[in-house]
C-alpha cells in the first residue's frame, strides 16, 4: 500500500477524507432519532434504539478526534502563528455559528407552536441562543461552541507538544474528568461545559497524527479487525457513553478507513462537504418529521423514512456547499463555512 505519511502536504489524505465522510454519516443518522421516530413518547422503536446506541457510542468523539488530527496536520505541523489561527477559526467557525443561529431563529420562530422545544421569540431570546447554543433554536450547534474553545487553546498545544513528557501530562489531564466522573454544570458560554467531555479525543487526535499512529493499520488488516472485535464487545457489555468504547470505535473507523482507501471510493459524493452537511442537514430532517412522518407514523415505515431523512440531509448539504462556493462575496461564503 502506498505510504500515507502525515508529512505536511497540500494534498488531501484519502483515508482521512473517508473517515470524515463516515463521521458525518453517523451524525446525520443519529439526528433522525432526535425526532419522533418512536412508539410512545420518550421511547424508541427497537431499530431506532439500536441505531441510536451505535451512533452515540462514538460519533461525536470521532468528530473531535478528526478535528484535533486536522489541527495538528494543517496548522501545528506547519507552524501557524496564534494570531493567524484565531483569525482563521473565528472566520471558519464563529461566523457560520452566528449565521446558522440567525437562520434557525428565523425559520423556527413562525413554527414555534409546532416545534418540540419552546422558543423565546425576542431580542433577549436571540442573544441567549448565541450565548447558549445547546438551548437555542438549533441545539446541535453546541458542537461548534465546544470546538471553538478547544481551538482557542492553540498556544497550550504549541507548548505542550514539544516534548513527550509534556504530551503525557496534557493527555493525562484530559483523562481526569473520566477517571473521577467529573461533570461541568456551567450553562452557556458557547457550551464550554463540553470541553472536559471532549478534550481527550481532541488531544488524542493531535498525538495520533504527530506519531503517525495510522501505520499500525497500514501494516496489517488484523489491527482493524482487532479494533472492531474489541469495539463490538465493549458496545455490548459496557454502559453507553463509555470512554473505552468510544476510543475503540474511533480506532475501528480509522483502521477501516485506511484499508479501504485506494480500493473503494467510499462516501465520495458527500465526504468533502461534512461541515456544510452538519450546518444545514437538520432542516430537511425537520421537514421530513413535520410534513411526512407525523402523517404516516408507522413502525413499518421507519426504515424508508430513515433513508429519506438521511439522503435529504446529506445532499442538501452538498448542494448548499456547491451553491455557496459560487457566491461572489467572500463574507457570504464565510457564513457557510467556506473559504
Amino acid at each position: 500500500m502506498t505510504s500515507t505519511s502525515v508529512a505536511p502536504s497540500p494534498d488531501k489524505i484519502l483515508w482521512l477524507s473517508i473517515v470524515q465522510g463516515w463521521a458525518i454519516l453517523l451524525v446525520v443518522i443519529d439526528h433522525v432519532n432526535g425526532f419522533t421516530y418512536s412508539g410512545e413518547p420518550g421511547e424508541f422503536y427497537p431499530l431506532s434504539e439500536w441505531v441510536h446506541r451505535f451512533c452515540y457510542s462514538f460519533h461525536m468523539p470521532l468528530f473531535m478526534f478528526v478535528s484535533g488530527a486536522l489541527l495538528y496536520y494543517s496548522r501545528i505541523a506547519k507552524g501557524w502563528k496564534v494570531g493567524s489561527l484565531y483569525k482563521d477559526k473565528l472566520k471558519r467557525l464563529l461566523l457560520p455559528y452566528i449565521c446558522f443561529t440567525v437562520i434557525a431563529f428565523l425559520i423556527k420562530a413562525p413554527l414555534a407552536s409546532v416545534t418540540k422545544r419552546g422558543m423565546d421569540i425576542s431580542a433577549a431570546g436571540f442573544l441567549n441562543a448565541l450565548f447558549d447554543p445547546a438551548n437555542g433554536p438549533l441545539g446541535e450547534l453546541w458542537f461548534i461552541g465546544t470546538l471553538l474553545w478547544l481551538m482557542f487553546m492553540y498556544p497550550l498545544y504549541q507548548t505542550m507538544l514539544k516534548s513527550l513528557w509534556t504530551e503525557v501530562i496534557l493527555l493525562a489531564v484530559t483523562l481526569v474528568p473520566f477517571i473521577f466522573g467529573m461533570e461541568t454544570n456551567v450553562k452557556g458560554w458557547l457550551n464550554i461545559s463540553g470541553v472536559p467531555q471532549y478534550a481527550f479525543y481532541f488531544v488524542a487526535g493531535m498525538l495520533f497524527f504527530k506519531y503517525n499512529g495510522i501505520r499500525v493499520f497500514e501494516r496489517s488488516i488484523w489491527a482493524a479487525v482487532a479494533a472492531t472485535v474489541l469495539y463490538a464487545g465493549c458496545f455490548l457489555l459496557l454502559p453507553d457513553g463509555n470512554l473505552i468504547t468510544a476510543t475503540l470505535g474511533i480506532l475501528m473507523s480509522f483502521g477501516w478507513g485506511v484499508r479501504i482507501a485506494g480500493k473503494l471510493n467510499l462516501f465520495s459524493s458527500f465526504r468533502d462537504h461534512s461541515f456544510q452537511i452538519f450546518l444545514v442537514g437538520l432542516f430537511p430532517q425537520m421537514f421530513v418529521e413535520l410534513v411526512l412522518w407525523s402523517r404516516f407514523h408507522s413502525e413499518m415505515a421507519l426504515l424508508p423514512f430513515y433513508i429519506v431523512s438521511c439522503l435529504l440531509a446529506l445532499y442538501s448539504g452538498v448542494l448548499l456547499s456547491k451553491m455557496a462556493s459560487r457566491l461572489p462575496c467572500k463574507y457570504l461564503r464565510w457564513g457557510f463555512g467556506l473559504k
